[in-house]
């Protein structure tokens, strides 16, 4: 019975390994899973071992989601995107418009009496042609409004 237990929570070791893995690479101590196992005596087939167990797996999937999902973490980001932007960064300037929703691709509606299936090589490379040459046209027009 007590195996069973066990098998449902982490042991002290397991738990510091996850929270290691789920430190940002360039704030982990130490700084390698090599010198993590050397500190906390284990083999690195351990650390293997581990990292297959269900519980320990569903430990780090809800972690990470934890970790992802913060408004804190998104909102850091997002400056982040908007002082580069300021200085000129477009491509930074492009993401946080559309991270905040400011900037919407265009709705494009082809109207015709044919299927897709219908049409010849010719007619389905055009409208490829027409509808590539709007979105261009689009995406440099918005890059020049916000440089």
């Amino acid at each position: 019975m007590d195996n069973k237990n066990e098998e449902l929570t982490l042991t002290p070791p397991q738990q510091r390994y996850l929270d290691w893995l789920c430190t940002a690479p360039s704030e982990r101590v130490p700084n390698s899973k090599a010198k993590l196992c050397l500190e906390m005596d284990v083999a690195h087939s351990t650390l293997m071992r581990w990292e297959k167990k269900g519980v320990f797996l569903d430990q780090w999937k809800k972690s990470v989601d934890d970790i992802q999902g913060s408004p804190e973490r998104t909102q850091r980001l997002l400056d982040t995107l908007y002082a580069s932007a300021i200085t000129g960064d477009t491509k930074s300037a492009q993401l946080y418009l559309q991270a905040t929703n400011r900037m919407l691709p265009p709705t494009v509606t082809i109207q015709g009496n044919k299927r897709a299936a219908e049409l010849t090589d010719d007619e389905l490379d055009s409208l490829i042609a027409a509808v590539a040459n709007r979105e261009k046209t689009s995406r440099v027009a918005k890059l020049k409004a916000v440089v």
